[in-house]
């Protein structure tokens, strides 16, 4: 025979909505020759690492681990950048 259960705990039980941080969102830039560059991590310090899969440039194409770069490097080389979504 089933029978009610006896074992919920006392109190309150209605539902409560709680607020969640956002989700982070990976950055992605345009520089100023349409190629785009992705966040592929953080510095110790949390700035963005970047990385661009396929620069349209070939003599700029390398190992992708010889510079750490970030957008404010990004923007001194290859500036003015964007967010792919629009103004940086």
């Amino acid at each position: 025979m089933i029978t009610s259960p006896t074992n919920f705990p006392t109190g309150d039980r209605r539902t409560r909505l709680v607020a969640l941080p956002p989700a982070p969102v990976a950055l992605v830039l345009v520089d100023r020759d349409g190629d785009v560059w992705r966040q592929a991590g953080t510095t110790a310090a949390g700035e963005p690492l970047m990385v661009c899969d396929s620069p349209q440039d070939p003599e700029e194409v390398g190992p992708g681990e010889s510079y750490p770069w970030t957008p404010d490097a990004i923007g001194a080389w290859f500036g003015p950048v964007r967010t792919l979504g629009g103004a940086a």
